[in-house]
């Protein structure tokens, strides 16, 4: 008769401790890897909310520097005010061009000036509109001297960890053709 020890094989015993080892080294393994997916995702939402806020910031500096002249209406309105463009395409900087003007504020998906929303648009005189960013929940315009104007935006994003915001403050001179 054989001894039953030379048998070849594994008692029960010791297959279901390598399954335990193994389930706790992918346990493990599963946990860095969500914790990692949610970084992930975290900070990349930031990045997007700082880029998002920074071209929404870069359109209406734009937008300023070459300005004859802003108003700001109510705090959270710009109307920026070109001067006049010669046949040539170049500025006449005497005068102001009344009929191109265009203004920057927050609105609902309609675009109504009159209405609250996080969209910022960007409106022109003919009544052409265009959606400058979503998730705008502040903005904000302060005369800083008689030549430039303080303007701050803030982007909101949800991310998985909690929403994202980004708050940008920039003074802009537009002295170019005051």
């Amino acid at each position: 008769m054989r001894n039953s020890r030379s048998r070849g094989g594994y008692t029960l015993m010791e297959v279901l401790m390598v399954l335990g080892i193994m389930g706790v080294i992918g346990l493990g393994a599963m946990a860095i890897m969500i914790g990692s997916v949610k970084h992930f995702d975290n900070t990349s939402v930031e990045a997007f909310t700082d880029t998002d806020a920074v071209i929404a910031m870069q359109m209406i500096v734009s937008d300023v520097r070459e300005a004859k002249s802003i108003n700001i209406i109510g705090g959270d309105k710009l109307r920026v005010i070109f001067p006049k463009r010669t046949t040539e395409g170049y500025y006449n900087r005497h005068e102001a061009d009344m009929a191109n003007q265009i203004d920057y504020y927050l609105s609902d998906t309609t675009g109504i000036p009159e209405h609250s929303g996080n969209w910022l648009w960007k409106s022109k005189n003919d009544g052409n509109l265009s959606p400058i960013k979503k998730d705008v929940t502040g903005l904000v315009f302060e005369q800083d001297t008689t030549r430039s104007v303080k303007i701050t935006i803030t982007v909101r994003n949800d991310a998985t960890g909690g929403p994202k915001e980004t708050c940008l403050t920039q003074r802009v001179v537009y002295l170019r053709n005051y």
